[in-house]
Formats: C-alpha cells, structure tokens, sequence
C-alpha cells in the first residue's frame, strides 16, 4: 500500500533535521560517520537509468542519499512510525517527490515480478526474523541480470549502535544474528549469486547479482 504521510508542518521537518544531526554528531564521537557510511554503500553500485526499490526503509538513509542524487526510489517498511521519521528526513532534504514510501511486509511484496533492475537493503538485516522468506520475494521483483545490495554493520558497527543505545537508556534489539556471509549462501538458493563484498565505515556491503 502507497503510504501517504498526511498533514505535515515545518516544525516538524525542523524538529527531525535537527534530531538527525545531533544523533550523527553522537554516532561520529563514537567512531562511526553515518553519512560517509551511507554514501559508501550508494556508491557501491551504479544508479543511474536503474528502477530501484530500498528494503527497509528505517529512517530512510539510504533512500534519502539515493534521492539527492536526483534518482527516483520505492521504498518499504512495515512500521509507519519509520516511514513517517524517514519522509520527514526526505523533506529536509527537499527530495521527498523522489522516493515513494510503501507500508508494506517485505515479505509479501505488492510488486509485480521484475519490476525492479536493483533492490538495496541497507542495516536492514538484523531486525528481520525469516530472511529466506524475504530473499525469494527480492529474487521474484528484482529483473535477470538485476542487482541486489545489502549491507549491514560489522561488529565493531553493533558495538558503537549499542553504546550509544545504552547512552540513551535504551537497547538495541538484533532479532538476526545472520551475516553477510551467511546470506550470501541463503540467496544462491533464490538464483542470486555474490559478486563482491567490502568492508569500511563499519559496515559489511555485498554486492549480488540475478542468475
């Protein structure tokens, strides 16, 4: 389902830029530079000319950094609450009519098949329970030929999530304790296949494409 954000006010979009720049001062004290992390991984993959489909929205950093490089993107989550911190993030960056916000379960996809020529998924991974549920339905949008994107942090990465987690009073929850090397195998039986990995900025990126 198209999510549709409703009424939104300037105090608002001020209120979350700002939010968003103080936790990344936070996270940058502690050693981790969310935005070169973002931008690593966009860079990771040519964009231009492709439809493009983000898995797991969270905050929206990764379709937000896609969107300033004025390429158009489908983005899903199945919490409104991220959607709507992640379409206020877009309109600071005033990039919001670039990237379509989907409510949806990643696991049942609205999307016809091979609609999409890449899917990203971005520090997605540890939040989901049945990653081999999710991995048919990226194979069964993403075209033949079509590259899938995933990226998630090293531990050094949880580390600094959890310190900062713990600074706040809060914990960070990993309901997957998979890594990339462990989907790596997982999504060869959905006829996508590893081409490349790198590690930098504390987060783990592979690079897979369609067979």
């Amino acid at each position: 389902m198209l999510w549709n954000p409703g009424q939104i006010n300037s105090g608002e979009i001020e209120e979350a830029a700002a939010r968003r720049e103080e936790r990344n001062s936070i996270y940058k004290d502690k050693g981790h530079d969310r935005k070169e992390a973002v931008s690593f991984i966009v860079d990771s993959v040519e964009l231009s000319g492709k439809k493009i489909l983000d898995i797991g929205t969270g905050q929206g950093f990764a379709a937000v950094e896609i969107a300033r490089r004025g390429i158009p993107i489908a983005t899903v989550d199945i919490s409104e609450e991220n959607l709507r911190k992640a379409y206020l993030n877009a309109m600071a960056e005033s990039v919001e009519e670039l990237i379509e916000f989907y409510l949806l379960d990643a696991g049942r996809l609205s999307f016809e098949d091979d609609s999409f020529d890449l899917v990203v998924m971005v520090n997605a991974l540890h939040h989901i329970e049945d990653f081999e549920k999710i991995a048919g339905e990226i194979s069964r949008v993403l075209k033949v030929g079509g590259i899938f994107v995933t990226a998630d942090f090293t531990e050094e990465g949880f580390g600094i999530l959890d310190s900062v987690m713990k600074s706040e009073g809060r914990e960070h929850q990993r309901m997957n304790r998979q890594t990339i090397n462990d989907i790596s195998k997982i999504i060869y039986k959905f006829g996508m296949e590893c081409r490349s990995q790198d590690i930098r900025f504390q987060e783990h990126v592979m690079i897979a494409k369609k067979r």
